[in-house]
């Protein structure tokens, strides 16, 4: 071995030294000349600068994945408590429940629509890809949390809606307002969406494809006061075949309702019904989970 060739053997055996050993040892057999296979000199050969570039390798990411599910504050009662809007799905079309407006006195609609959020929770596959189901336990959590019908004003905010553009006078807005009770002075409030809930929801539901409101003790379907909107009307049948749940064409009879929020959806051609549970306990959620699969399957198609 020559003693170039020992001179830049020992300098790299040494890690501290390998990158200028490298580049002596390079430099100086720049300068040494180099012999043909034919016996005749070589000129000497011309070493190029070569850079080094380090190469970055970058962690793989991960892609974003759209939320499927989650929950929104939608506003506050007027005793401040919030009223929350649970959804699942991602399609464009806007199916909701809504339970609990008549507060501490239909307890089970509320319960029957955590039932739901649970359900779902566990089986969001259940809802179809053009729908986006939304769920509202409570529109009422003041009068849910004072056993009340009506909200902390003391409005019934089933009566609330500002009905009087339609074509059916009987579902006018009236302030005095009628009950099983008789007659409830103020309690459709002292204008038409004078509550703060009543907004939250007209102004929620406003791009709605279907509305659907439960209440107890009926045991029955209704659509609008004058049954005149036919969305609404194909949407109680087909949860009345579903769920069993008679569908009464005739609408409520056995009082006036005015300022309904069904009648109020249907005038701006949101499809609105009201399901009636059979009593004040049960939340009858096989029933009611049948006929939602039913709609939203419809809504899909």
């Amino acid at each position: 071995m020559s003693s170039l060739g020992r001179w830049c053997l020992s300098l790299l055996t040494s890690s501290l030294f390998i990158v200028p050993a490298i580049a002596g040892c390079v430099s100086r057999a720049a300068s040494l000349p180099t012999q043909a296979l034919g016996g005749t000199p070589a000129p000497s050969p011309t070493f190029a600068t070569v850079e080094a570039t380090a190469t970055v390798v970058q962690a793989p990411t991960e892609t974003a994945v759209p939320a499927r599910r989650g929950e929104e504050l939608l506003g506050e009662s007027w005793q401040g408590r919030p009223i929350v809007g649970h959804w699942f799905g991602d399609g464009h079309q806007k199916v909701v429940l809504v339970g609990n407006i008549h507060g501490g006195t239909e307890q089970n609609t509320h319960r029957l629509a955590l039932e739901m959020i649970a359900h779902f929770e566990e089986h969001l596959e259940e809802v179809p890809p053009s729908v986006t189901l939304w769920i509202i336990p409570t529109a009422n959590p003041d009068g849910l949390a004072d056993g009340t019908r009506r909200n902390a004003h003391g409005v019934d905010l089933n009566r609330n809606a500002d009905n009087d553009s339609d074509s059916c006078k009987e579902n006018d807005w009236v302030s005095d307002t009628h009950t099983t009770e008789g007659i409830i002075e103020g309690g459709g409030g002292p204008f038409p969406f004078s509550e703060v809930e009543t907004r939250l929801l007209r102004d929620f539901l406003a791009d709605a494809r279907v509305a659907i409101f439960y209440h107890s003790i009926a045991g029955m379907i209704f659509v609008t006061s004058c049954a005149d909107h036919r969305p609404s009307a194909e949407l109680a049948r087909r949860l009345s075949d579903a769920t069993g749940y008679p569908f009464s064409e005739e609408g409520w009879a056995s009082y006036p309702v005015t300022g309904a929020m069904v009648d109020y959806l249907a005038h701006q051609g949101v499809a609105a019904v009201e399901v009636e549970l059979t009593t004040k306990v049960d939340t009858e959620f096989d029933r009611n989970l049948a006929g939602l699969t039913a709609v939203m399957e419809s809504v899909d198609e």
